[in-house]
């Protein structure tokens, strides 16, 4: 049998553990990124996608309007507020009147609705009654980004299951 030397298993004892202490060390972010547990504020949105693109053509629905509309600022204009209580509420810009298209077709949120989230998982009901389930993809640094799916109801209805990207930044 052989005999271990107890000074050689010491050193390569200190060697492992410099090596592990050094892999786990990283730098302390200055402005760390905080990830918020709740939504109310009020937001604009800054990107809006889709996915497949609609009409064979489209990804990013803002500047999709701003050519089906003529080069309205619609959708950036809208702000959408989640309140303390569960209600939700969309403004109407001026913008947005003379597209002829609800905004709440765009957002899924209108001037009546409530909402209420769990985990990761937003839903919001509009006044009519009809509820979007959205996922909360990030709630950082005053961004949130939902995702949802549907079809999308413009020009004309579509039997096409889409996945939206909403991007709100918090006002």
């Amino acid at each position: 049998m052989r005999k271990l030397n107890t000074s050689k298993l010491l050193i390569w004892a200190l060697l492992l553990t410099m090596f592990l202490g050094f892999d786990s060390c990283k730098k302390d972010d200055d402005n760390p990124t905080v990830a918020t547990t709740t939504i109310e504020g009020s937001y604009k949105v800054t990107s809006l996608t889709i996915d497949p693109k609609a009409l064979g053509l489209y990804s990013d629905l803002i500047a999709a309007s701003k050519l089906l509309f003529n080069n309205t600022t619609c959708l950036t204009d809208i702000t959408l507020t989640f309140k303390t209580g569960g209600d939700a509420t969309t403004d109407s810009p001026t913008t947005c009147e003379a597209i002829g298209v609800p905004i709440s077709t765009f957002t899924g949120v209108d001037a009546t609705s409530k909402w209420t989230l769990v985990d990761k998982k937003l839903t919001v009901t509009k006044g009519d009654g009809t509820k979007t389930e959205y996922t909360v993809v990030s709630n950082t640094g005053g961004i949130l980004k939902l995702q949802w799916q549907g079809t999308l109801n413009y020009p004309a209805p579509s039997t096409t299951v889409y996945t939206y990207t909403m991007e709100l930044k918090k006002q």
